[in-house]
């Protein structure tokens, strides 16, 4: 059984957080996509500049999936603790931009984009029918005979559906981890 990890949304009234698109490096631009190809090298230390808004307090987000796809320490520690071997990760600090706080935080590379929707029992449409990275997706299913046991991977119709194994999952819930939310593939709704 797979799941799609997404952060969880911070209740009404308690703000967020975005990244300052204009510290972003360039060498993280195509981090999303689930390909070592066209990566160049980040330089070595990376600073990122993160912006509250709407009151927000804490922490950034334990994962985030945008501009640059970023995740918190104890993260990536979960995941490799389960045995998850196909992310680059590059250390970053994340600076709040009104308080001056730092995180230390990992921009990921995900490789592994796998075709593994199951087209006859999905709601999957795609504007040029190529179905490679534009999926508009209102409930799917996979098939799991194509994943040959992979435990992270982003699905190649959506980059942005990023689906864990059942045991990757349950580690990540017995290690603490409470900010994610798992959502099962026929729920999966993304534009």
């Amino acid at each position: 059984m797979y799941n799609i990890v997404e952060y969880q949304e911070r209740e009404e009234g308690t703000g967020y957080m975005e990244i300052d698109e204009s510290t972003c490096y360039k060498s993280f631009r195509n981090w999303g996509v689930g390909s070592l190809e066209r990566v160049a090298t980040p330089p070595e230390k990376v600073i990122i500049d993160v912006v509250p808004f709407d009151g927000y307090k804490g922490e950034p987000p334990e994962l985030s999936d945008s501009t640059v796809p970023l995740m918190s320490a104890r993260l990536r520690k979960a995941l490799l603790e389960a045995g998850v071997d196909n992310i680059v990760y590059h250390p970053v600090t994340l600076k709040n931009t009104e308080t001056g706080q730092t995180y230390p935080f990992y921009a990921f590379n995900l490789i592994g984009l796998i075709s593994a929707t199951d087209f006859d029992a999905s709601n999957i449409s795609s504007y040029d029918e190529d179905f490679i990275g534009d999926g508009s997706i209102k409930g799917m299913a996979i098939d799991e005979s194509k994943l040959h046991g992979q435990n992270m991977f982003r699905l190649a119709e959506k980059f942005s559906a990023i689906f864990i194994s059942d045991n990757v999952r349950k580690h990540i819930e017995a290690s603490g981890i409470d900010t994610l939310k798992f959502i099962l593939p026929e729920d999966y709704y993304a534009l």
